[in-house]
C-alpha cells in the first residue's frame, strides 16, 4: 500500500471518529497502518542515504516529514479509540 493509500485510510478512520463510529475502527487496523508507515519511512530513509542530487534529497526529506506527521496522527487515533473502549 502506497503512502497515499495509508493517508486515505487514516482519513476514513478520522471521519468515523468524528461521526462517533469508533466501534467500526479496529485497533489492529490502525496498528497495521502504523507499521506500514514505519516501513515506508525506513525505505525512504534508505533511499535518502543513497541519493546524491540535492533536489531528490529535499523531496525525500519532505516525504519523511509527511510520513512522520501521518504516524503521529495514527498514534493519536489509536489512543482515542483505546480510551473510548476502556
Amino acid at each position: 500500500m502506497g503512502l497515499s493509500k495509508n493517508v486515505e485510510k487514516l482519513s476514513q478512520y478520522y471521519d468515523r471518529l468524528r461521526d462517533g463510529k469508533t466501534g467500526e475502527i479496529k485497533k489492529s487496523h490502525v496498528n497495521k497502518v502504523i507499521d506500514k508507515l514505519n516501513s515506508k519511512r525506513n525505505d525512504v530513509e534508505a533511499e535518502l542515504g543513497s541519493s546524491k542530487k540535492a533536489s531528490k534529497r529535499a523531496r525525500l526529506q519532505e516525504k519523511i516529514t509527511t510520513i512522520d506527521t501521518q504516524i503521529e496522527r495514527a498514534e493519536w487515533l489509536l489512543k482515542e479509540i483505546t480510551q473510548g473502549r476502556d
